[in-house]
């Protein structure tokens, strides 16, 4: 069972809870092999939510839940922290069904909001519900989507934490969380930014019996955005291990969609418990499948090395076509009129690939020191300049053997080092 740290001092839980959730890690850790895509069948889709609402999830986040002290006891100093490293959204925990308000500190509430204002940093409020007592659990949830601090400042989203097992029976648990959805999206309305925060779908898989028929599809045609609860850190420290993981919930949230373009935003961590190499997993895999956006849970815990890594998760549109990619003849990029929807990079994934090789492709609008061409995440070159505004010559970029492995996939990631209009096409991998 999935359950977050904060979820786990619940007092509703108790003993039975860390019970659940050392049980259900003990069978992820005695699993043979890992969950893959191919692990649960293709569910026939129901369409995925029309025009989603994204802003607010898009790019680097992090949390801070209610048990994180030094963060509510200086909200400015904690949200100016948060901007000075790139922060866009602050997701702030405002209550859960085991309290008896639906604004454990208010007073700290809006001083967040208002701080967040000054910063420029979206706040997107986030509650965890019991399903016990599914009005009241609405009611908490509309309290934080309606709150303005007398400064007029308000949450630019919000997120449902989708993890409580305290309904023991999992079909009226679902049941409940899915009259949950449609009441809070009729409430908030249809322009409103929703988010489905879920349990970790590995866990989901390793552990069937903790939420059978999770409803996937639901969430996906209620909320604008799917964010999986991937706490790496109680499964492995390596960077490998941490990029399967990431990599493996991705896959399974698209499979259980039945559709690559629903939106995603990877909840990692936990901070406290992560490694660098880790961490440098977890952001390679959110760039490889170049998904709307990622976090770290929580704030307090995350490192000067944490944060220089995790810098570089940008903000993505939901991408057409889904990465990674095979190569090939398609024009992606940022190109008017063409593909906009890869505006930060491109990855491919080859399988192995033993000597040298020569990377083939053509450039779309290419400025000097524009678009980087890295190889398993190593820079190769940048690519010379061409035409503005056209397409220029084919190009080829030498790929040295040491930079590609013999037998396991490998990378090729075409990376945008500024801001700009650019394209790529035709590209290939081919022996000298």
């Amino acid at each position: 069972m999935q359950i977050s740290p904060a979820a786990r001092r619940y007092s509703v839980f108790g003993a039975a809870a860390v019970l659940l959730l050392a049980a259900a890690i003990a069978v992820a850790s005695r699993a043979s092999t890992e969950p893959s895509a191919a692990a649960t069948p293709t569910p026939t889709p129901i369409p995925i939510r029309a025009n989603p609402v994204i802003g607010a999830f898009q790019g680097l986040g992090v949390w801070v839940d209610l048990y994180d002290t030094s963060a509510w006891a200086h909200p400015a100093a904690a949200v100016a922290d948060m901007a000075a490293h790139g922060v866009r959204t602050l997701y702030l925990e405002t209550s859960n069904f085991n309290r008896s308000v639906p604004f454990v500190d208010k007073a700290g509430v809006i001083a967040f909001l208002d701080a967040a204002d000054v910063s420029h940093v979206q706040v997107v409020a986030w509650y965890l519900p019991g399903f016990i007592n599914p009005s009241l659990d609405v009611k908490r949830s509309m309290a934080a989507i309606a709150f303005r601090t007398p400064a007029g400042n308000r949450f630019a989203g919000f997120g449902l934490d989708i993890e409580s097992s305290a309904v023991a029976d999992a079909s009226l648990r679902t049941t409940r969380l899915n009259a949950e959805s449609a009441s809070l999206r009729r409430a908030a309305g249809q322009a409103y930014p929703l988010a489905a925060i879920i349990p970790q779908p590995r866990g989901l898989v390793n552990n069937p019996a903790y939420w059978p028929g999770f409803p996937y599809q639901n969430l996906a045609a209620t909320y604008d955005v799917m964010m999986p609860m991937t706490y790496f850190s109680w499964h492995t420290h390596g960077t490998n291990g941490a990029l399967q993981i990431v990599n493996q919930n991705i896959d399974l949230i698209r499979q259980n969609v039945g559709d690559t373009h629903v939106p995603i935003h990877v909840i990692g961590g936990i901070a406290q418990e992560s490694t660098r190499e880790a961490t440098l997993g977890f952001v390679r895999s959110v760039r490889e499948k170049g998904i709307i956006g990622a976090s770290f849970y929580t704030w307090p815990g995350i490192t000067k090395g944490q944060w220089k890594l995790l810098s570089q998760i940008r903000p993505n549109p939901v991408e057409d076509p889904a990465m990674p990619l095979a190569l090939g003849p398609a024009e992606l990029g940022n190109i008017p009129g063409s593909d906009t929807t890869h505006p930060n990079e491109v990855v491919y994934h080859v399988g192995g690939k033993p000597g040298d090789r020569v990377l083939s492709l053509t450039g779309y609008d290419l400025g000097t020191g524009e678009v980087g061409v890295y190889v398993n995440w190593t820079l190769v070159t940048t690519l010379a300049a061409g035409p503005a505004g056209a397409w220029g010559s084919s190009v080829t970029v030498p790929i040295p053997d040491a930079l590609l492995s013999d037998t396991q996939p490998n990378t090729v990631d075409i990376v945008a080092l500024t801001g700009a209009t650019w394209g790529i096409r035709n590209v290939s991998l081919s022996k000298p």
